[in-house]
């Protein structure tokens, strides 16, 4: 563990938890990739997951009165089925296979939260939701991102803004936990993982109150659309970097 990484955890938690307080979401988008070019990309993983879990509390308790128990029940049953082959894939993938992995995550994630406005389906019902939570379970444990298929599944069973807002909340929280539990039980909660992501929360509190502060004095759609810019190209140097070293 060193200077250089700490710093990075610092200035890159603060950047995500804004880019999360300020659009709604991108916090393990923002984190993962970045990070994991100073620092080990499951380590990098892990800890996005402790700090992002964190970050879903304040935002959960604003949005549980509109919470739909149904179809967090059927996501949650599915990624509980997914979340333990995402934990065999983050300890049997190499490394750089990794990076490859989350950089193509981060590009199609964006592309489609870009496009989230008109994505449109008619696929509700009980065997959808599991089945995006089996994805949502499996990348979410390998990867820390597992929101884009659960938020897809609840853009076409979810019209009411709220309501979607405080479903995918409540989604996210207790499978975080799960997946917390699971990374413990594998050794990937590692020391330099607790202490990179102590010091990092302070810089967490920063961005959320930061992205607060800011919402209602910038264009929110610019904001979204350079942050899925900068993803993309991110992830972009990620894949390169990874092809090379696997070369």
């Amino acid at each position: 563990m060193t200077g250089v990484v700490l710093a990075a955890a610092i200035v890159i938690t603060c950047a995500a938890a804004l880019c999360q307080s300020l659009t709604g979401f991108g916090f393990a988008l923002v984190m993962v990739p970045l990070l994991s070019l100073a620092w080990d990309v499951k380590s990098a993983v892990v800890t996005s997951t402790l700090l992002g879990t964190v970050a879903l509390l304040p935002l959960l308790v604003g949005a549980r009165r509109h919470v739909r128990l149904a179809a967090v029940a059927a996501l949650s049953a599915g990624s509980l089925a997914g979340i333990p082959a995402g934990l065999l894939l983050l300890d049997w993938i190499d490394p750089e296979a990794l990076k490859i992995l989350v950089g193509l995550t981060v590009i199609a994630a964006s592309v489609l939260v870009y496009r989230v406005r008109e994505v449109t389906t008619t696929r509700t019902g009980v065997a959808p939701a599991v089945a995006a939570g089996v994805v949502s379970g499996v990348l979410r444990a390998s990867t820390s991102m597992g929101g884009p298929p659960a938020v897809l599944y609840l853009l076409g069973a979810e019209k009411d803004v709220e309501a979607f807002r405080g479903t995918i909340l409540a989604f996210f929280l207790p499978m975080s936990l799960v997946t917390i539990v699971g990374l413990a039980a594998v050794g990937r909660v590692t020391p330099d993982v607790l202490r990179t992501s102590a010091i990092a929360l302070p810089a967490l509190v920063v961005g959320m109150f930061a992205g607060v502060w800011l919402k209602s004095r910038v264009q929110g759609e610019l904001f979204r659309l350079l942050v899925l810019l900068l993803l993309i190209l991110t992830s972009v140097g990620v894949i390169v970097s990874a092809a090379l070293s696997l070369a």
